[in-house]
């Protein structure tokens, strides 16, 4: 899957002339790639196109017009586009009760160790966060993701309609099967990045 290059990216003007168009069609994109686990884990697979809608909107809504701070936003984002052999997610722990959300957050600590993808009964494979969000006393509801497959796992995900989401913590412990739709979306986007 290509990188986001600086010249990919729309002045606001242009932008903001086609963004509510732009919006709904990035609003089809996600559909499929958002696989929800239990009441409050949303995994958002990201791709090329779910980054540079963020870049666009992270410009837009910090008015950035330096070539500089552009490249900063581009650099940013393009972490999250999968590489061959990957697929990347923003995880969100979406507790809407802030008291709850608070005491939640608490126990789920260590829930980077325990979140992993089953791909035909086969391959588990599992997820590596970037430890940078890791804090011992509490886990931030916003995590960046990947799913390093290698080529078997790949292979594997490729021909197969059997993907589950497992999460083995003891404050949160689920196991959901992916739609067919959403194992097509993530199939197009490793097909991209090979």
């Amino acid at each position: 899957m290509n990188k986001i290059e600086i010249e990919h990216i729309k002045p606001p003007a242009e932008y903001n002339r086609i963004r509510a168009e732009y919006r709904e069609h990035i609003a089809q994109v996600k559909e499929h790639r958002r696989v929800l686990v239990g009441p409050y884990l949303n995994f958002l697979f990201e791709n090329r196109e779910t980054m540079l809608y963020q870049v666009q909107e992270m410009i837009r809504a910090e008015g950035h017009t330096s070539e500089e701070s552009i490249r900063h936003e581009v650099d940013t984002y393009n972490q999250m586009v999968p590489g061959p052999h990957e697929l990347k997610a923003t995880l969100l722990i979406e507790i809407v009760d802030e008291m709850t959300r608070a005491v939640k957050l608490r126990e789920l600590v260590g829930i980077e160790k325990e979140i992993s993808m089953l791909i035909d009964q086969d391959y588990q494979v599992q997820a590596e966060f970037d430890m940078s969000q890791i804090d011992p006393g509490k886990v931030s509801s916003v995590q960046f993701i990947s799913f390093p497959l290698g080529e078997q796992a790949t292979g594997a995900l490729l021909r197969t309609q059997s993907v589950e989401m497992l999460v083995t913590h003891s404050a949160c412990s689920y196991r959901v099967a992916l739609a067919p739709e959403q194992i097509k979306a993530l199939q197009e986007d490793l097909r991209d990045s090979l």
